[in-house]
């Protein structure tokens, strides 16, 4: 894996670790679109992750800002999936399997400005 594929908006393939307990965080396997490179000198090599999954239901259409749909084909992604929003994390880049492709503006700027907006209520 190429450093220049770790770049915000780039979808690839992650190794979530497995949860114990098990919880309702995604685990395995799975696509997920890279929303963030820490700068500087940090600790470890990580990228900040947005997990993808192709499941759905009724939480996902009573909160789109939070559950962003991607069409099939989006950034190499075989099927249409869901971005979930709420399971951000930190990833060490050893855990990036391969690189699926990128996200085209109109779709990436509508996952960053609702990250923004989610970070944004911190603030207060």
């Amino acid at each position: 894996m190429t450093n220049e594929a770790l770049k915000p908006g780039a979808v690839v393939l992650v190794v979530l670790p497995l949860n114990d307990p098990k919880g309702h965080e995604q685990e395995g396997k799975r696509p997920a679109i890279v929303v963030g490179i820490p700068q500087g000198l940090p600790r470890y090599p990580v990228v900040i992750v947005v997990p993808l999954t192709t499941q759905s239901g009724p939480w996902a259409e009573k909160n789109p800002n939070l559950y962003r749909q991607l069409p099939a084909g989006a950034g190499g992604i075989p099927q249409a999936s869901i971005a979930l929003l709420d399971q951000i994390r930190a990833l060490d880049v050893r855990r990036v399997n391969a690189y699926l492709g990128s996200l085209e503006p109109e779709i990436f700027t509508p996952i960053r400005n609702s990250l923004l907006q989610l970070f944004d209520e911190l603030k207060e």
